[in-house]
């Protein structure tokens, strides 16, 4: 049996970005976005992050440069879904 990858079906909506309460769970690596009073901020991938989960530091999306960002400011992050991180 050969192994024929299929096309996306494009009736399909992309994935929504998941909420991450807990901000240790994130990656380094992450694409993220952030959220303030239920409205997007910034976007972009996370740069450094501590272990505590307290405070990220991202690589803004369209050149905007590093950011830091802090878990008791209130802000919500969003990962975004694999698929929009290549």
């Amino acid at each position: 049996m050969i192994y024929r990858p299929q096309p996306a079906n494009p009736h399909m909506g992309s994935p929504t970005p998941q909420p991450v309460p807990n901000w240790s769970k994130l990656s380094r690596t992450d694409e993220v976005e952030i959220h303030c009073d239920g409205r997007p901020v910034t976007s972009g991938r996370i740069d450094m992050l501590a272990m505590d989960g307290s405070m990220l530091w991202i690589q803004q999306n369209e050149g905007r440069g590093r950011a830091l960002f802090l878990r008791s400011d209130g802000l919500r992050v969003y990962r975004l879904p694999a698929s929009r991180n290549t």
